[in-house]
């Protein structure tokens, strides 16, 4: 990862969003482009202003970013710019983006906005349906690099695309990969209670065999020796915030199409949902 945009809203989280940003650009080697977007929504009023709106949003976002921009570290600083544009966040983000031919976005936790929610989702939401490069929330204190990584996989180029971002991101963590199946359900079957069980276990017992196979073959490419694996069986969000709770990783690494096949993990909506309450610095890739 050579280029790296990060999307300052200027709020009280966006210090922690420049200073991962920065730590991520100085570990990489990368050039970081900090990037305000002034929604054109908010000046859809100017004509009414002695002063337009636009100029004055626009020139506080300068000064601020310049603040920014002037507390990065200074290796990183020669190939490193500032921007700020107009338009639709999102839009104006991914346009950038291409532009820049950035290899990730790093966003800050999403501020609950119900309505503008309901009807248009999120920006990270919003992005992550016109950018096909990975996108990085920043939730957690960056005081230190990745050095506990938990991704989920369902076997998916979604979930492996993930996965080889994430290593890239934290090239001396360790990383949890965890597969959540769905448990064989018996409900309709009579048989006893004692026979219910034996054969709940040897389908559990056969699904955990080709999840085996398939975890081997899927890692074929990767750097295993900084992999463990864990196969949990149970519902797919509930399994994952459980195994975010026992294993308390910096970085959440999630897929947004899944596939069908001995299980379904990760659909766009179990990734947004960790988007939209995020445990900790969440990387979502399509």
């Amino acid at each position: 990862m050579k280029t790296l945009l990060a999307a300052i809203d200027l709020d009280q989280d966006c210090k922690r969003v420049v200073k991962r940003a920065a730590e991520l650009a100085l570990a990489l080697k990368a050039s970081l482009h900090l990037v305000h977007v002034v929604d054109d929504a908010l000046t859809l009023y100017e004509p009414l202003v002695e002063i337009p709106v636009r100029h004055r949003l626009k020139q506080a976002a300068e000064t601020a970013l310049d603040g920014f921009f002037d507390g990065l570290p200074g290796e990183i600083k020669p190939d490193s710019a500032r921007h700020v544009l107009l338009g639709k966040p999102d839009r104006a983000l991914a346009r950038k983006a291409a532009e820049l031919k950035a290899d990730l976005i790093i966003v800050g936790k999403h501020h609950l906005d119900p309505m503008r929610d309901l009807f248009l989702g999120t920006t990270a939401e919003r992005l992550l349906r016109h950018c096909d490069i990975p996108l990085l929330m920043v939730a957690g204190d960056p005081d230190e690099p990745y050095r506990q990584v938990l991704a989920a996989t369902d076997f998916s180029r979604s979930s492996h695309h993930a996965l080889q971002a994430g290593l890239k991101l934290a090239p001396k963590a360790q990383v949890r990969l965890v597969h959540v199946f769905d448990p064989p359900f018996m409900g309709f079957i009579r048989h006893d209670q004692m026979e219910v069980e034996s054969l709940r276990e040897h389908q559990r017992a056969r699904i955990e065999h080709e999840v085996k196979t398939e975890m081997a073959h899927f890692l074929a490419d990767d750097d295993q020796s900084r992999i463990s694996t864990e196969i949990m069986a149970g519902e797919t969000q509930v399994c994952l915030g459980n195994a975010v709770s026992k294993h308390q990783p910096q970085l959440l690494v999630l897929g947004t199409h899944g596939r069908q096949g001995i299980s379904r993990l990760l659909i766009g909506s179990v990734a947004m949902s960790f988007l939209g309450m995020p445990p900790c610095d969440v990387l979502v890739a399509r």
